[in-house]
């Protein structure tokens, strides 16, 4: 039951994590270049648009177009916080 209890708790640090990584990610790739154009972000699954419309305004588009790289981010981060976390646990008990 611990371990299910470890996964769990794994599984949502790793979802904290991912979701930090992937907003500084999307800052770093909004300011660091300029003009308008399609841009993306980690490994492809960010996007952003922007281009001037007709009437000088500013269109902007954003969003998710590869959600691969964010779902094997998420798994590898589970499986490594897991792992990490039984051997803290087992090095606690050992000594």
């Amino acid at each position: 039951m611990k371990n299910l209890l470890y996964l769990t708790n794994s599984f949502f640090a790793s979802l904290i994590i991912t979701t930090i990584i992937l907003t500084a990610s999307f800052l770093i790739m909004l300011f660091s270049s300029g003009g308008t154009g399609y841009r993306t972000a980690y490994f492809g699954s960010l996007f952003f648009n922007s281009r001037e419309k007709g009437s000088g305004t500013l269109g902007m588009e954003l969003g998710v177009s590869n959600f691969w790289p964010i779902v094997l981010t998420i798994l590898i981060l589970t499986i490594l916080i897991y792992f990490l976390t039984r051997l803290f646990i087992k090095r606690i008990h050992s000594q």
